[in-house]
């Protein structure tokens, strides 16, 4: 009632508007004598009739609310008193309690003369109240008559609370047929305008969500396994239909965003969230899933009920975005992956469905991408108002008990379980954050919050405080979880620019996303340090081929910024630096790892992680060419920058420069290897070269430096390596000039200079491998 309440008033509103509107504007117009005269006469009745319609709105509205306000209380009384009781005792149509033979009578006495006195007052209530709202109505009828009004076809008239508890009756019973299950299906399915603004973080008002709400209430005191046979009596594709339906209402009815639509359109009384869910469901999904034992793991709480809930959700439209179900499935499938780790699980009758379980939890709720930002960014501890504070809001809605949820330890728990290599549910749950940096464009909703979730993910992969757990030399991430730790390098790969420090507002927009915080200011980085990135790249670097996806992708980035520093002179001292803190983290995060493989596993493993993983033979720095790490995901990069469809820059920020991909001569201008546990050095010719290319292409009249008469521009990369050091060196000489001119030119040193001698660049061989030795050994 409280919902027709508001919808009355707000058609008095309307109503009380336009009179006003109309009167005053019949009133306002510019004329006179006897036709201004009837014109204002007539204005003045229908507005006097107009106000009697508004007033008779206002009478009903009250009473319904006062009749809400008083039979409101007692029904949910009723309803909790009834589902208060044992399992097996039955309620008769006078409220009259009946206990089986063994229970305790008096109970069933207390019970029937509670109930009665409820329905007794009930009963009252509604006689005070039914007179008024008749007389009410009677008045709404005399004023405003429809015998000759238009009637038009309330697209919420089919979808209303008696018709869904009718349709679940003929699911139940198995009698629904096919314009039943088609009915249940519309109601059941988002336009995709709709879809659209909750994935935009907006609200979608629907007509059918009392229908919605009818049919998952009506779900009340089913078992999980119960909900999941719904349907199973139909012929056909009957059970299949309705099992996705149930999934859909579930996510549409949990959804906070998601409200009914009041008669102009906007929110009406009723609003999505963890409350609307069944009992049961909500019972699995907001209690602790473990409950601890002092002689063992422990048992899993509402086991039966989860199974049966994982099996419906993994059914119906996965995208819808936002709802409390998916938040409530991730913090269920984080703390059993938490509690479930090799010869240690929580005592269940049927221990081999736990990692089904586990991982079908994160599965059925990895297309919910907002979920998933709450559940890695909430921090309960956060200052209030901050976007980690109202995640945690969020998160906390589908905690019981007043418990809280946080990001941080929950992440963990998914990242430290053992996942078998046929279970994906947690690389899919992080994968989107990569996709949707470059997929979405820069600055909408879902940009933005690929990029906030990215940002807390990283947080949470460099914290000092989880290294031991994410990181530790007798079970590093990439050892444990190898599929998990490449997903986690390709979702961090487009944000390195950012963790290194480069902002949209130095160098030619090359950040794929620049997340803001709810006020709009940018966030914060990550990370206080190089040495927090390092982490971030030594746990990324413990699987080889995740090393190759995260270090080529550092490269891409370090070239980017090499570039943009001759694009946006003014900024290049900032830009420069950003390199610095990236090459920095990527040497560290290196040799930590070859340290501790070295340290760990024997020497000859650190040998084997460097030959099969990071390090191609023969091809020893990881800054002389995205290529030189062999075939990995990303794949060798045309021109050094953003040329590939696969790239972690934004290919269309900055054009190509020749190709500085192209291996130098024997590979050996570049940084030499001498040992497992040397640092990688920067490039400096690649520098030179890639900064002169962004200089360039903003003032193409400094390109004449760079002419070699009979030998063609050294602005090829192909030209400077064709006859080795004697090309090199004409490069040395014409970057030379070029410097010093155009430093002189910009009053700045943007360009590095070189110590300029007369001796060629000469090339030294690597260390052989075979001689080298372990650390701290002796000679």
């Amino acid at each position: 009632m409280t919902a027709v309440a508001a919808d009355a008033a707000k058609l008095r509103d309307i109503i009380d508007t336009h009179a006003d509107t109309m009167n005053r504007t019949i009133h306002g117009l510019d004329w006179s004598g006897d036709a201004a005269r009837a014109a204002g006469d007539r204005a003045d009745r229908e507005k006097a009739q107009q106000r009697a319609v508004a007033t008779a709105y206002d009478d009903l509205s009250n009473a319904l609310q006062g009749a809400e306000n008083d039979t409101g209380w007692l029904i949910g009384q009723i309803q909790q008193t009834v589902r208060n009781l044992p399992p097996g005792w039955s309620v008769a149509e006078d409220f009259t309690v009946t206990a089986p033979a063994a229970a305790d009578k008096n109970t069933a006495a207390n019970d029937t003369a509670s109930l009665q006195s409820l329905a007794a007052q009930l009963g009252r209530a509604m006689d005070t109240w039914a007179p008024t709202i008749a007389a009410a109505v009677q008045a709404i009828s005399t004023t405003a008559p429809i015998t000759k009004a238009k009637i038009t076809d309330n697209p919420a008239d089919k979808f209303r609370a008696r018709q869904a508890q009718a349709d679940l009756r003929a699911i139940r019973n198995g009698t629904a047929d096919a314009a039943t299950l088609e009915r249940v299906r519309l109601a059941t399915t988002l336009s995709q305008p709709e879809k659209d603004a909750l994935a935009g973080g907006e609200s979608a008002n629907i007509p059918q969500f009392e229908y919605l709400q009818a049919l998952s209430q009506g779900l009340n005191g089913l078992s999980g396994n119960d909900i999941a046979t719904l349907g199973s009596t139909l012929t056909g594709s009957g059970h299949d239909q309705v099992q996705a339906a149930v999934a859909d209402t579930f996510r549409i009815v949990s959804d906070p965003q998601v409200h009914s639509a009041g008669i102009d359109g906007g929110p009406g009384g009723l609003t999505g969230g963890m409350k609307q869910l069944p009992d049961t469901v909500q019972r699995a999904l907001m209690a602790n899933p473990i409950a601890s034992s002092r002689f063992g793991p422990g048992v899993v709480n509402n086991w039966d009920d989860l199974l049966g809930i994982n099996t419906v959700m993994s059914n119906g439209d996965k995208s819808i975005q936002g709802s409390d179900i998916n938040r409530a499935m991730i913090k269920q499938g984080a703390e059993l992956a938490a509690a479930t780790r090799p010869g240690h699980h929580p005592d269940v009758n049927n221990p081999g469905l736990l990692p089904a379980l586990t991982n079908g939890l994160l599965e059925n709720a990895s297309g919910d991408r907002i979920a998933i930002h709450d559940a890695i960014i909430a921090d309960p501890n956060g200052p209030a108002g901050t976007d980690p504070h109202s995640a945690a809001d969020r998160m906390n809605a589908i905690c019981d008990n007043g418990g809280k949820y946080y990001g941080n330890k929950h992440v963990l728990g998914i990242l430290q379980h053992p996942w078998n290599p046929d279970q994906h549910g947690a690389e899919h749950l992080f994968r989107w954050i990569g996709e949707d940096a470059d997929a979405q464009s820069k600055g909408t909703f879902a940009n933005n919050q690929a990029g906030q979730t990215a940002y807390a993910l990283a947080g949470i992969l460099a914290d000092p405080n989880n290294q031991q757990g994410l990181n530790s030399p007798a079970n590093p991430l990439g050892v444990g979880n190898p599929g998990l730790t490449r997903t986690l390098a390709n979702v961090m790969s487009p944000y390195l620019g950012n963790f290194a420090g480069v902002t949209d507002d130095a160098g030619p927009g090359l950040l794929n996303s620049a997340p803001v915080d709810s006020t709009g200011h940018p966030l914060k980085l990550p990370f206080e340090d190089a040495g927090r990135l390092s982490n971030l790249f030594s746990v990324l670097d413990s699987d080889p081929e995740a090393a190759r996806t995260i270090n080529s992708a550092g490269l891409q980035w370090h070239d980017a910024i090499a570039y943009a520093r001759g694009l946006d002179p003014a900024n290049a001292p900032a830009l420069l630096a950003n390199s610095s803190s990236l090459q920095q983290a990527m040497n560290t995060g290196l040799v930590n790892q070859i340290n501790a493989h070295a340290a760990e596993r024997s020497f000859q493993a650190a040998q084997d992680y460097a030959d099969k993983g990071v390090f191609a033979d023969g091809v020893t720095s990881a800054v002389q060419t995205v290529a030189a790490f062999g075939p990995g995901p990303t794949g060798p990069v045309i021109g050094g920058i953003a040329a590939t469809a696969d790239s972690y820059i934004k290919a269309d920020v900055i054009p190509n420069p020749a190709d500085p991909a192209h291996p130098l001569a024997d590979d050996k201008v570049s940084t030499e290897l001498n040992s497992i546990r040397s640092t990688i050095q920067v490039d400096n010719l690649r520098d030179e070269y890639l900064q002169v290319q962004g200089y360039i292409q903003r003032d193409p009249s400094a390109a004449h430096y760079f002419d070699r008469p009979g030998h063609g521009s050294l602005l090829d990369w192909h030209n400077i390596t064709a006859d080795g050091a004697s090309s090199m060196n004409a490069w040395r000489n014409a970057y030379a000039q070029f410097s010093h001119d155009t430093n002189a030119d910009l009053h700045s040193n943007v360009f590095p200079a070189q110590d300029r001698t007369d001796t060629e660049i000469t090339e030294s061989a690597l260390a052989p491998r075979s001689g080298q030795t372990p650390p701290e050994a002796t000679k």
